[in-house]
């Protein structure tokens, strides 16, 4: 049976505006599935609440069931718990990447990053008249969202020159 739904792990914190915005677009509660330890989800988001770390624990709590597509907040998964979320949604995972993805090489600390590959946000840092700061949540989601929405793998912000992060 075809997954539907979008499932978000991160719904309870930097992806929470995300969440909530996919399932007002979807219209009916249990549309989008929130992944979490413990911080409650956005009101309109199905929890369950997992450690999605935990390779184990996380196939024993999604059992069967299926998404039609997905947007993983990388640094709450690990290697071995990434494969478990694929395997359970049928169409387009977006990974979110923090700009640590792209840390400097030792021998070209400026080296412009690398283009992200389709399905991929990466996080860098927004640069202002006051410094650099990190993204919010809403700047994220919408970026994350985007992706979702076409595909195209996108860098939010700057991830070079390396030196002027925040």
């Amino acid at each position: 049976m075809a997954g539907a739904g979008v499932l978000v792990v991160g719904a309870s914190g930097i992806l929470a505006p995300a969440a909530t915005q996919l399932a007002s677009a979807e219209g009916s509660h249990g549309a989008v599935t929130g992944i979490g330890r413990v911080r409650p989800m956005p009101a309109c988001v199905e929890a369950i609440t997992v450690d999605a770390q935990d390779a184990g624990a996380l196939t024993r709590a999604l059992g069967e069931r299926r998404w039609a597509r997905a947007i993983v907040y990388a640094p709450a998964v690990t290697d071995a718990s990434l494969p478990v979320l694929r395997a359970a949604v049928d169409g387009p995972v977006v990974l979110v990447l923090t700009s640590a993805a792209v840390a400097p090489l030792p021998d070209a600390p400026e080296a412009p990053a690398p283009a992200p590959a389709p399905w991929t946000l990466q996080l860098g840092w927004a640069s202002g008249a006051s410094g650099a700061r990190w993204h919010t949540p809403e700047e994220i989601s919408a970026a994350a969202l985007l992706v979702l929405r076409d595909g195209q793998g996108r860098t939010l912000g700057s991830v070079r020159p390396w030196a002027e992060r925040p």
